[in-house]
This record gives structure tokens, C-alpha cells and sequence, in this order.
């Protein structure tokens, strides 16, 4: 039915004959029912890019979808009384929805600060931190990945092995910067012993041994050598670390602050009727 239908507005489309007494632009007509029209500058913006056969495609599609919407609308008014107080309850309701809704997301665009603080992050970690439990045991690796050939490894091995002070640090960090492949060696990643296993040179009996001693050890691949050592181990149900909840509890800061400008602008909204008088409340 659907084709037929296709069929038969297209071949009145490229015949013309169909629509010459409605308008001088009928040829841009890709649609009609009964005396509503579907015309391709409507639609312009859906084949921008495409050709031939991807353009038809499109418009096609477009047209079937659209015949098809206009015919239940109109079968649905046809069915409704036309004083049905709900249709026209409802589109108020709406109209009035989308009206505020626009509203609050230009205010949120303009107004919302976005920016959030390293304390005030903390702030809100310690108080969720126990909403956000964790599913597995986790661990506080930092590594030193470089090549087995590159240039000045035995020095940063005795600065990762067997550090004697902390110029041994600033020069390990230097050598890093220049010759590493991949490093951690400030605050440290923690990673699930999944993730470990899958990125690392390590089995589980390494896991094991890392977080007994709390000291780098040296891995050797075909490729590299590792320089690993476990800073700190979580257990399972224990509070996830921030790195890991930080996206849903910055979300949570947010939408905190998008409510709050919501209802400050509102407050002042009101406050402004009070005084111009501009509403009543006549409810006692």
C-alpha cells in the first residue's frame, strides 16, 4: 500500500498535471494529503552531501514517513470531538513546558559555572565516597615503561631502583620526559586487577608480589622495560577512589548548581512581582 501510494505521488510530481492549479513552485512538491503539501525546501537540509540514487533515498523515506503521519493525524482528529477541552489542556501544558524548558537551558548556558575546584571535588568525594562501593580489588600502580635499548637505562635504573635522594627523582622525571614510552610517577592510576593483567607484564603472582613489597621491580618484554610498583591496594566494597567516581559526582555538583541558579532566578522573578504587583494569590 505504502509503494502504491509512493508510486502515485511521484508520478503526479513528475508529470505535474497533479498540482498546476495550486501553486507556480509545484514542481518542488514531493508529497501531498489531501490538501496539505510536503515540499523539497522543507526537507533540503536532510540530503545536504548526498547524490543521485542516497538523495532519492532520503526523500523517499522522508515522504512515506510524513504521507503516513499526516493520514493517522488526520484520522485521530477525525475521531476526537473537536471541543475536547483535554487536547487543548494538554498543548497548553506543553506549549508552556517547552517554553520554560527553553528558557532555563539559555539561563543554564549564559549563567552555569562549570568550573570545579580540586577542594571542593574532595569535599564531595568524602561525603559519597560510601554511595559508590567497589566491584573488585583495585591497585595504586606507578610504572616507567622505556625501551631495552634506549639511551642512559642503567642510570634511571639505579634512580628507580635504588633512589638516594631526591635529586635522583628530578632526574629520573627529566629522563622520563625525553626517553620513557608511558609513565606514572606523581599521584599514581589505579587499576582493577583485570585492567592490570590486560595492559601490564604481570600474572597474578606478580599482583601478589608488588603489593607485598610496595617497591618497584623491573619486568623485561621483547620490546621494553617495565619499572612497576604497587603504592596501594583496595579491597572490594571498599569506597572506590576518586578517579573513579569523579565523573558521576561532578555531574551531581553540577546539576546541584543548575538547580540552585534555577531557583535563585526564580525567586527573583517573584520577588519582582511582589513588588510591581503583578500577581495575587487569592487562596485562603
Amino acid at each position: 500500500m505504502r509503494n502504491v501510494l509512493l508510486f502515485f505521488l511521484l508520478a503526479s510530481l513528475a508529470s505535474c498535471s497533479f498540482f498546476k492549479k495550486k501553486t507556480t513552485v509545484d514542481k518542488d512538491v514531493i508529497a501531498r494529503v489531501n490538501d496539505e503539501y510536503l515540499y523539497i525546501s522543507d526537507v533540503q537540509s536532510l540530503t545536504k552531501g548526498l547524490k543521485g540514487k542516497d538523495s532519492s533515498d532520503v526523500l523517499k523515506n522522508y515522504a512515506e514517513n510524513w504521507v503516513r503521519r499526516k493520514l493517522l493525524l488526520q484520522k485521530a482528529i477525525d475521531n476526537i470531538p473537536a471541543d475536547d477541552v483535554s487536547i487543548s489542556k494538554k498543548v497548553e501544558d506543553y506549549r508552556e513546558e517547552l517554553t520554560l524548558y527553553e528558557y532555563e537551558k539559555a539561563l543554564i548556558n549564559q549563567k552555569l559555572d562549570t568550573v570545579i575546584k580540586d577542594d571542593e571535588l574532595n569535599t564531595w568525594y568524602e561525603k559519597m565516597k560510601t554511595d559508590f562501593p567497589l566491584e573488585d580489588d583495585v591497585c595504586l600502580l606507578f610504572f616507567v615503561k622505556v625501551k631495552k635499548d634506549a639511551q642512559g637505562l642503567a642510570d634511571a635504573r639505579k634512580w628507580i631502583l635504588k633512589p638516594k635522594d631526591e635529586e635522583d627523582q628530578r632526574k629520573l622525571e627529566g629522563y622520563c620526559k625525553e626517553f620513557a614510552m608511558s609513565y606514572v610517577l606523581d599521584k599514581g592510576m589505579w587499576y582493577t586487577d583485570e585492567n592490570i593483567l590486560k595492559n601490564f607484564p604481570l600474572s597474578d603472582y606478580d599482583i601478589n608480589s608488588l603489593s607485598a613489597s610496595r617497591e618497584f621491580r623491573e619486568f623485561k618484554t621483547e620490546e621494553a622495560s617495565w619499572f612497576i610498583r604497587v603504592g596501594d591496594v583496595m579491597k572490594k566494597d571498599s569506597p572506590s577512589p576518586l578517579e573513579f567516581v569523579r565523573e558521576p559526582i561532578v555531574k551531581a555538583m553540577i546539576e546541584k548548581r543548575r538547580l540552585q541558579l534555577v531557583e535563585k532566578v526564580y525567586n527573583k522573578i517573584e520577588q519582582e512581582g511582589i513588588k510591581s504587583k503583578s500577581f495575587e494569590i487569592l487562596v485562603k
